[in-house]
């Protein structure tokens, strides 16, 4: 299994680990692999479109460890809502989103946030039930980005990922 796949196994048994009285250790660091879990998905296709497997792997990781959480974050916004939304360079490129795709945009922006709560938020409490909802959303966008993984549009999702406002045109 790959490094995503893995994590998100890990969330869902730290999300499960203690029966009765899960401590927060547990379910903090369930929030947060499943966010990674996304994280480590989406730059990994990202990393194989850049770089195709007929190149060096070791070129292929210096492109996925390229990418920024917070670019990352700012980019995905933009796809949350609809076309409209994307920067103009990107809406000519773009006709429609595939189903599923704004999805996979909101639960990754969604499961970063809750991860920040989780690893910097020393006053917040977790619930085993809104962490297990957020294990689900991430194992939800596994199946939705696997769905849709040939479509030309969810590419140009994952270029933008990395790419960030880099794909923008910038006047001088």
């Amino acid at each position: 299994m790959a490094l995503a796949e893995d994590l998100l196994e890990q969330a869902r048994h730290l999300a499960n680990r203690e029966r009765r009285r899960p401590k927060q250790a547990s379910l903090r660091r369930a929030v947060s692999a499943a966010y990674y879990a996304l994280f480590h998905l989406l730059a990994r296709e990202a990393g194989r479109l850049v770089v195709p497997g007929s190149l060096p792997a070791d070129l292929r990781h210096l492109v996925v460890r390229a990418h920024n959480h917070g670019e990352m974050k700012r980019a995905a916004k933009g796809w949350i809502t609809g076309v409209g939304a994307l920067p103009r360079e990107l809406q000519s490129v773009v006709p429609s989103f595939p189903e599923g795709l704004n999805d996979v945009a909101a639960s990754f922006v969604a499961l970063q946030e809750l991860r920040h709560e989780a690893d910097y938020n020393t006053a917040a409490t977790f619930g085993r039930e809104e962490v297990l909802r957020a294990v689900e959303r991430a194992e939800r966008a596994f199946d939705r980005r696997n769905a849709i993984r040939k479509n030309p549009v969810a590419a140009t999702f994952l270029l933008s990922l990395l790419f960030g406002g880099r794909f923008i045109r910038r006047s001088n």
